[in-house]
């Protein structure tokens, strides 16, 4: 009988990484082997190091699923599970006004600062939940940008006035090409930054009125 080696390591990997919330990728072995492969990336690593090495800039980063995170003044609410779906299957409601659905849903996240706010997870969507870990999946703020991939019908809209509510879609469906968003944001205009009176001054960041969003077939 073969032994493959990369048995054991792609088991513990779906073990491992298949729960919610998840770790973010990273390297699995301190000493990574050296594929005898002009080119090849070294094995046990991501290859992110390879990215740029001349100038030692880092350009990719790994985050946890889901995940909170800061560009600037804009901050990043993410996840890649579809919870859309799964609280959509298990909502009852009537009389709701048209493409209201999704906004409510969203509405549920943020008000309950949660990117899972449903337990038991549905029988029809079963999702191995880690509650070892159920405070990962707490938002630590109202996020500027929530973005939350589903097959339910693509949307990009506000939420409580103040975050972008954003549904790109899935890239590939089956066999065939999905679904992806363009965001663009402006700046702060410098007329507002010149009346807040200089550093140190709180100001809201408006992103709702100003960021851009395009949700583009492939």
């Amino acid at each position: 009988m073969l032994f493959n080696p990369m048995y054991n390591f792609a088991s513990n990997l779906c073990l491992f990484h298949c729960r919610f919330p998840q770790p973010p990728l990273q390297d699995r072995t301190s000493q990574p082997l050296v594929m005898d492969i002009p080119g090849a990336v070294q094995l046990g690593t991501l290859g992110i190091g390879r990215i740029n090495d001349d100038q030692k800039v880092t350009r990719v980063h790994c985050f946890s699923n889901p995940c909170t995170f800061k560009i600037n003044e804009i901050v990043f609410g993410v996840t890649s599970t579809d919870v859309l779906f799964h609280m959509s299957a298990e909502e009852t409601n009537s009389n709701l006004e048209p493409g209201s659905r999704l906004c409510r849903i969203a509405q549920h996240m943020l008000q309950q600062r949660s990117y899972y706010p449903l337990f038991p997870p549905p029988s029809s969507c079963p999702t191995n939940l880690d509650l070892k870990r159920m405070e990962n999946w707490h938002m630590p703020c109202m996020p500027d940008i929530l973005i939350v991939p589903s097959r339910l019908s693509c949307l990009a809209t506000s939420v409580l006035e103040s975050t972008v509510f954003v549904n790109p879609g899935h890239l590939t469906r089956g066999t065939t090409g999905g679904t992806y968003g363009i965001m663009e944001i402006q700046p702060i205009k410098r007329e507002t930054l010149d009346e807040s009176g200089g550093d140190g001054v709180k100001l809201q960041h408006g992103v709702v009125d100003r960021i851009n969003v395009e949700i583009k077939r492939i």
